[in-house]
C-alpha cells in the first residue's frame, strides 16, 4: 500500500463519489459499502481488506495495522470526515469494503425469510445468528431495511459476508424454487418444539409491529409459535434466533 493521501475539500470528486456510495448503497452502480467505527472495521478487516480506510489522526496508535491491509487510504479532517458519518460521535475511522454479492445458488436449503423488518438492529442481529448456525441464508420482501444500511453492516459484525442473502424478494419466489413456506405467527400451529423440520424450508418472519402481510401468509403452508407464559410477544430478531437455533439443534441430534 501506498502512503496515505489527504484531501482538503467537501468539493474533491471522490469525496462527493464517496457520499454517493454511502447515501445510496443498494444502487448497481455502488461497488462498496461503509463500515465505522474501530471494532467493526477490525472485524472485517479480519476477512478481506478493506478497498480504501478513511481516517482523521494519522497517531493513532490503532491505525497502523489497518493501514497495513488496505488497499488504499486517505487522510481527512475531522469535520470532513464527520459529514460522512452516520455515528451520534464519530470515531475517526471509516472504511469502504467490497459490496458482498449472492445469487440463488447460493443460497441454503434452510432460508429466513424477513417480511418488511424495519429495524437493522434486528436484521443484523439475524445475520449473526445464522451465520453461527452455518445453516441459514437470509432472504427478505420488498420494503425490508437493506442489509447494506449502517446500521445493519454494524450489527452484523461481518457477518453479511458470510451468510448468503437476498433483497426485495417475494415470496412466491421461493415457492417456486421448491421452498416450503412456514409463518412463524404469535398463536396458532404448531409449537416451535413439537415441529419437526425438514429442508428445504423458509421460516416467515413479519414485521415488527404488523407482522406478515397477508400477501406473504397467502404462501405459507404451516404456521408454528414460540410457546410463550408471561408475555404474547417477542421481539423479532428473538423470536427468529430461537426458531434457528431450534433448527439448529434438531440438526444436529440427527446428524
Amino acid at each position: 500500500m501506498t502512503a496515505a493521501s489527504s484531501i482538503q475539500s467537501r468539493q474533491n470528486p471522490r469525496y462527493k463519489q464517496w457520499q454517493q456510495y454511502i447515501s445510496h448503497p443498494d444502487n448497481s452502480d455502488c461497488p462498496w459499502i461503509l463500515a465505522e467505527g474501530w471494532r467493526s472495521i477490525e472485524d472485517l478487516a479480519f476477512q478481506r481488506p478493506p478497498e480504501l480506510l478513511l481516517f482523521s489522526d494519522p497517531q493513532d496508535l490503532r491505525l497502523q495495522p489497518l493501514l497495513e491491509h488496505s488497499l488504499d487510504s486517505v487522510q481527512l479532517s475531522p469535520q470532513l470526515l464527520g459529514r460522512l458519518s452516520s455515528l451520534e460521535s464519530p470515531q475517526g475511522v471509516m472504511a469502504f469494503f467490497q459490496k458482498p454479492h449472492w445469487d440463488w445458488e447460493h443460497l441454503t436449503p434452510w432460508v429466513l425469510y424477513l417480511d418488511q423488518l424495519q429495524d437493522p438492529g434486528n436484521l443484523g442481529t439475524l445475520l449473526r445468528t445464522a451465520q453461527a448456525t452455518a445453516m441459514f441464508s437470509l432472504v427478505t420482501s420488498p420494503g425490508t431495511v437493506s442489509c447494506f444500511n449502517s446500521k445493519v453492516i454494524r450489527a452484523s459484525a461481518g457477518a453479511l459476508f458470510n451468510v448468503p442473502f437476498l433483497q426485495g424478494v417475494d415470496p412466491g419466489e421461493l415457492k417456486k424454487r421448491g421452498y416450503h413456506l412456514w409463518a412463524a405467527a404469535s398463536e396458532g400451529g404448531q409449537s416451535l418444539f413439537e415441529v419437526q423440520f425438514e429442508s428445504p424450508l423458509a421460516v416467515l418472519i413479519g414485521n415488527e409491529g404488523k407482522g406478515l402481510q397477508p400477501s406473504s401468509s397467502a404462501w405459507t403452508s404451516q404456521q408454528l409459535h414460540i410457546p410463550m407464559e408471561a408475555t404474547d410477544s417477542l421481539n423479532a430478531s428473538v423470536a427468529g434466533s430461537l426458531i434457528l437455533y431450534e433448527v439448529f439443534r434438531q440438526r444436529k441430534n440427527h446428524g
